[in-house]
């Protein structure tokens, strides 16, 4: 069947002046951006979309592509087969931004340093929340709780303390703050989880006095937030990324960045 003129489809009129696989894509996106089109009822199928857009073929296949490659739907074929939609994740918005940091040569102390300034603004903004009490402060006590039983597994205890800062950015309390720094702070510390995967296996830990200190930092940047202390927070932040990155020699590694660290597993 043929296409309909432009803004003459069966869902009135979307975009003039663009091509018909172009505008589908434009609806289908929307729809799985509102949550309204999901693979809960099945796969996404060609034969669908046609009967209901009356489009040519070439225009749904035109449409598909557009969204797999957006990474929207990963098209299955055979006799069965169809599109999973999938809505945008932020692991995946994470691993294209560390190819594209990884693309310009980035090195990982270029990245510590975005870390290093930023993460003491996330810890100002938790400090600064009427509802820490309810929201912050008994997250971030939890989890320091299980950072203290970590002590003498290293490896576990470099978890805890990502899973620290990473409740950090999660409870800021700004959304956009949270997902851009999610992704700084996803690749930094997969950095750094490598690299204390790598020091078990050598036998190269540090020292109980360095953990010791860092879980203290942490102890202590939970009474600044729970005060209210946001500058408190800010400088305490600040001061901890300063003593633990060049612990884990990350900060002045000069290796470019490694975005495979991030990979998600379907990508």
């Amino acid at each position: 069947m043929a296409d309909p003129p432009p803004g003459r489809g069966a869902k009135g009129p979307l975009l003039l002046r663009r091509r018909v696989g172009e505008r589908l894509a434009d609806e289908l996106r929307d729809r799985i951006l509102r949550g309204d089109l999901t693979t809960e009822n099945g796969l996404l199928k060609q034969d669908d979309l046609f009967e209901e857009f009356r489009v040519s073929m070439p225009s749904v296949r035109e449409a598909m592509r557009t969204l797999e490659t957006e990474g929207l739907i990963t098209i299955r074929r055979g006799n069965r087969g169809g599109a999973e939609v999938h809505p945008p994740q932020l692991e995946r918005a994470g691993y294209v931004f560390g190819l594209v940091l990884q693309s310009r040569k980035v090195s990982v102390h270029d990245l510590g340093l975005a870390v290093r300034r930023l993460d003491p603004m996330c810890a100002e903004m938790c400090a600064t929340r009427p509802d820490r009490m309810e929201t912050v402060v008994p997250a971030l006590r939890e989890i320091h709780r299980r950072t203290e039983e970590s002590l003498g597994d290293f490896a576990k205890f470099v978890a805890c303390m990502k899973e620290f800062h990473e409740a950090l950015v999660r409870n800021c309390g700004n959304q956009t703050f949270e997902l851009l720094l999610g992704m700084l702070e996803g690749l930094w510390y997969a950095h750094e989880e490598e690299w204390a995967a790598r020091t078990v296996m050598e036998g190269a830990l540090p020292g109980k006095s360095a953990t010791r200190r860092s879980l203290d930092s942490h102890a202590e940047l939970i009474r600044a937030i729970e005060e209210g202390d946001g500058p408190g927070a800010a400088t305490l932040a600040r001061r901890h990324q300063e003593d633990t990155q060049p612990q884990a020699n990350l900060g002045v590694d000069p290796s470019v960045v490694n975005a495979q660290l991030i990979r998600p597993p379907d990508y």
